[in-house]
């Protein structure tokens, strides 16, 4: 690993997550953990909850020397937001452009053509991020040896491309189906905000981005 890499690396772990509490470091510049969120706080801590293809994803270096990957998606569904986008960017931070990576533990991997379910975090900068990296974006898949569509969340080892046509399959014991997610989501924007707090949202902030005219039924 470059020294340029090192670098980068480290003043990752320093960057807050897309929903700040929901990454903790377990080891400096190697591994964190994620604390899991159920399908339920995902929507609440959501701006916006939408489906749709990825149809295009490039990287980019903000104001602060920063790299993002960015996914151009047409938006399918939406479920939850402000308004109801045609098209959309997911944006994930880390990358590589121009000979420089910024490494991203846990980050959440964008491939052009993905189907993808994604819960998204605007940031202040008007970014909009998946709620706790990776486990805030879900890829949509039909398996070879199944009828119906489900979803799984992926996370590659580092270093290694991400394309979303040859992600593992989950055994079907396991599978979370899209039906079945979909009618989570619908079930929580029919029932509201539980007033249950979320680790890095304030209260106000929950109750900002779940009113009833961001749900989309």
């Amino acid at each position: 690993m470059s020294r340029r890499t090192i670098r980068n690396l480290i003043l990752a772990v320093g960057l807050a997550a897309p929903v700040a509490g929901i990454l903790a470091p377990v080891e400096a510049a190697r591994a964190t953990t994620l604390a899991p969120l159920t399908v339920e706080q995902l929507v609440d801590a959501s701006d916006y909850v939408v489906r749709g293809e990825i149809t295009e994803v490039w990287t980019e270096v903000d104001d602060q020397g920063r790299i993002w990957t960015r996914g151009r998606m047409t938006v399918t569904r939406v479920f939850k937001g402000a308004d109801q986008p045609a098209e959309l960017i997911v944006d994930s931070m880390g990358g590589s452009y121009a000979g420089q990576t910024l490494a991203i533990e846990a980050r959440a991997e964008l491939s052009p053509l993905e189907d993808a379910l994604v819960f998204l975090h605007q940031r202040d900068d008007g970014r909009l991020v998946p709620v706790g990296k990776f486990l805030g974006k879900y890829t949509v898949r039909r398996a070879p040896d199944d009828g119906r569509m489900y979803v799984r969340t992926w996370h590659p080892q580092p270093g290694l491309p991400f394309d979303a046509r040859f992600i593992p399959h989950t055994p079907a014991a396991e599978r979370l189906y899209l039906d079945e997610i979909e009618g989570r989501i619908e079930s929580r924007l029919d029932s509201g905000w539980d007033g249950q707090p979320i680790p890095g949202l304030s209260v106000e902030r929950l109750r900002q981005i779940n009113t009833p005219e961001r749900r989309h039924r």
